[in-house]
């Protein structure tokens, strides 16, 4: 099973298979559903030397229309690891306001205190980003498309732009 090849400027390829593509193709149907995605697309990453599923959404909609910014996308990549190690992911979601978060499962490159599992999240991308451990309750992708959709991200969007908002 293939998933949409990708190829860079360069003319590199870009292909995911096996039990990756079958996630990538969960997680795409999944983010389809979410009421405020407006279309999903499988992308080359910054270096062109991997895939990632881009969610645009729909601020009007999402989380209720609280969202100030003109556009917003969520962008969602998983890495497949062999049996006995956890699958890495992240769900990354981006304003065009310039306010960026995000969920991850995966070593941080610079910094060894930051838990394997975390949030990360900065009011703009010239600020220092802010990390903490989470745990995750969902494993599976689809679960987890939820988890970090329906209540971590509205939780976040509601605590940003909602000065009522009592978690």
């Amino acid at each position: 099973m293939y998933i949409d090849a990708l190829v860079s400027d360069g003319g590199k390829s870009t292909r995911l298979s096996g039990r990756r593509a079958q996630i990538f193709s969960c997680l795409r149907a999944e983010l389809n559903h979410h009421p405020a995605s407006t279309e999903v697309m499988l992308k080359p990453t910054r270096d062109n030397n991997d895939s990632r599923l881009v969610a645009e959404l729909d601020t009007n909609i999402l989380v209720d229309g609280l969202v100030e910014a003109d556009e917003a996308n969520l962008v969602v990549n998983w890495w497949t690891h062999p049996s006995g190690y956890d699958d890495q992911f992240k769900f990354h979601y981006v304003e065009s306001s310039g306010y960026d978060c995000g969920w991850h499962r995966q070593p941080h490159p610079d910094e060894s205190e930051i838990p394997f599992d975390h949030f990360q999240q900065r009011a703009s991308p010239e600020d220092e980003y802010q990390y903490q451990g989470v745990d995750f309750q969902e494993e599976t992708p689809a679960g987890l498309v939820w988890e970090v959709t329906a209540a971590q991200l509205e939780r976040v969007i509601r605590s940003r732009y909602d000065p009522d908002f009592n978690p």
